[in-house]
């Protein structure tokens, strides 16, 4: 089963930042910068986690919130949202209403963006009679 993250931000070190975060991780990480394609790809992939910032072309990460709460499926998609300024309320509370789990300042380190991404990725459990692949017996 694949696991995919979609990042929808116009700017790509975002991107690159997630899978960087995620690399030891099963996730994909796909990236678009237009509203549009951040839409078909959340519905063409149903993905695990939706980051987004304020800026997308065609739109705003605003706008991606409020289509993506209007979709009774994919409106339980956990959705972290990334505000330019850490101090800005009306941001935190406008994306909070419109179903942000969680709102942050731009991560600046790979370490710190995983630490925001860790609660809402989705882990199976091993079997406890499976062994795992690396055992040398």
């Amino acid at each position: 089963m694949s696991r995919h993250i979609l990042v929808a931000s116009r700017d790509k070190s975002l991107g690159e930042l997630a899978k960087a975060a995620v690399q030891t991780l099963e996730y994909d990480v796909v990236v678009a910068s237009d509203l549009s394609l951040a839409l078909y790809l959340a519905n063409k992939n149903m993905p695990d986690l939706v980051v987004t910032d304020e800026e997308l072309i065609g739109g705003t990460g605003f706008d991606l919130l409020s289509e993506l709460g209007n979709d009774e499926e994919l409106n339980v998609i956990p959705i972290i949202f990334i505000s330019k300024e850490s101090t800005n309320s009306t941001v935190f509370e406008h994306a909070t209403k419109l179903g942000a789990k969680k709102v942050i300042p731009k991560p600046t380190t790979i370490d710190a963006f995983f630490l925001e991404l860790m609660p809402h990725l989705k882990f199976e459990a091993k079997s406890t009679n499976q062994r795992p692949e690396y055992s040398p017996e």
